[in-house]
């Protein structure tokens, strides 16, 4: 158990990040949309709603979830044949999909128009891309699993090289079974879009591609395509977003299931957890970059100064945001005696529901709005002057969703996010332990979720 001087130091830190945080949160924005200071509600009404919100579903919890639900309604239902098959043609279809747009994003970042405005690169690999699939990921299921070029020029491969082989493929799996290598790619990522100083960059953009594509298949060919599964951050990402969604398969068949279920099995292994919370952590750095304590610190800089600055910022972030959840497994370890390790894989799960309605929160504009772009790079993706499917003079209807709308959606987010991180913690609590101190455990999770949503609402709406 933890020592009493060590739980308490713990709990500072936390206090003192989490303090940090609320101190710098003063008028932030989400993508698309200003400052959200004309609400019909006062902010400070808003995050004291949401913060009875999920008080309120942990008390509800108690008093009517007293076994654990999630990890039975996990297996789901196997569709009928139609469905199997129609899937089956489906993923064929996405692979050729998935195929076509890496070779177009690779040509059009090394040798496209370099103006970002006409080049279809940063609005596919930032908007469709890294949004939007998160999006389809929880709302459907895992569509990355056949999307992905990765996999299917790995799978090719070893099929090919079996067959010159005359033996089947080898799926060995040397350097697989923990999520490091995917951790650090999905902070390559968010470093790229968050804090490296000229992130629209056609060349970057086309550079990086190249050599996430190029580091991929040389791990798959060294180390196996297990390696691969684990290895790829995307597909780690969208693959636990999926475990939300209410279809995935298993065993080739397509399944229903209820939502958040998948998330009782969810596999956790080493590095999961840091993964999640760069995650979080990164979409949190994203709102208080609009703050104006940050805009401050950097206003006045420039180039590699301000990608320095910024590096330290989201380092910053993911630290406090990581220090608040052990914080609270600290003090969950002290009530009931488990390992700290074993309590923040086990709980990591409940995480993902926030990681989620951030991306909703943060994003949902940034989608909606500036993610209509596409329809005219779709006709000319490379900035050639081309007009493929006479879409290329289309522009973006920023009327199609109004502003209240939007602010309001993003408040819905945070809050319903944080409740259903709520009822996934419980359900794993009650599957551990006796109902009395179940209930007890989650204590402190009940205080840090309070606290993610008060500096969710804060970050995103502005104060």
């Amino acid at each position: 158990m933890k020592s009493r001087p060590t739980l308490c130091r713990t709990a500072a830190v936390g206090v003192l990040a989490a303090a940090a945080l609320w101190m710098s949160a003063d008028v932030a924005a989400a993508h698309g949309v200003g400052g959200r200071l004309d609400l019909p509600v006062p902010l400070w009404q808003l995050a004291w709603a949401a913060s009875f919100a999920v008080a309120a579903s942990f008390v509800a919890l108690g008093m009517f979830w007293d076994t654990p639900k999630f990890r039975a309604a996990a297996t789901g239902l196997t569709l009928p044949g139609p469905f199997q098959t129609a899937c089956k043609v489906q993923a064929a279809v996405v692979r050729a999909v998935g195929l076509l747009a890496l070779a177009v994003l690779l040509y059009a970042g090394l040798a496209g128009n370099t103006n970002p405005s006409v080049n279809i690169t940063p609005v596919a690999v930032y908007i469709i891309f890294w949004v939007g699939l998160q999006v389809v990921s929880v709302l459907v299921g895992d569509v990355w699993l056949h999307l992905s070029p990765f996999t299917t020029i790995a799978d090719g491969s070893a099929r090919a090289w079996a067959r010159l082989r005359g033996r089947p493929p080898a799926d060995y799996e040397r350097g697989a079974g923990n999520h490091w290598w995917a951790t650090g790619a999905v902070f390559g990522f968010v470093w790229l879009e968050l804090a490296f100083h000229d992130n629209t960059d056609i060349r970057v953009l086309g550079v990086y591609l190249a050599a996430y594509t190029v580091a991929l298949l040389a791990g798959a060919a060294a180390f196996g395509r297990g390696w691969l599964r684990d290895a790829e951050g995307f597909g780690v990402l969208f693959t636990k977003l999926s475990a939300m969604a209410p279809l995935h398969r298993e065993g080739g068949a397509l399944k229903l299931r209820a939502p958040l279920a998948g998330l009782a099995t969810l596999p956790i292994k080493r590095g999961s957890v840091a993964f999640i919370l760069v995650v979080l952590g990164s979409t949190t750095f994203d709102g208080f970059t609009r703050s104006s304590v940050w805009l401050d610190v950097a206003a006045q800089r420039t180039g590699w100064e301000l990608t320095a600055v910024n590096t330290v910022g989201l380092v910053f972030v993911i630290f406090a945001v990581f220090v608040l959840y052990r914080a609270a497994i600290a003090a969950m370890a002290a009530i009931t005696g488990d390992s700290e390790r074993e309590l923040a894989d086990a709980f990591a799960p409940s995480l993902l529901p926030i990681a989620a309605a951030y991306t909703v929160a943060h994003y949902f504009s940034y989608l909606l709005l500036e993610g209509q772009q596409i329809i005219a790079h779709l006709s000319d993706p490379f900035g050639r002057g081309w007009d493929l499917f006479g879409t290329a003079t289309y522009l973006v209807d920023f009327t199609a969703i109004s502003t209240d709308t939007i602010a309001w959606t993003q408040t819905a987010a945070i809050a319903a996010g944080h409740v259903l991180a709520v009822a996934v913690a419980h359900d794993r609590a009650v599957e551990r332990w006796p109902h009395r101190l179940a209930m007890r455990s989650q204590y402190p999770m009940l205080a840090v979720m309070i606290c993610y949503t008060v500096i969710g609402l804060l970050l995103l709406l502005g104060a």
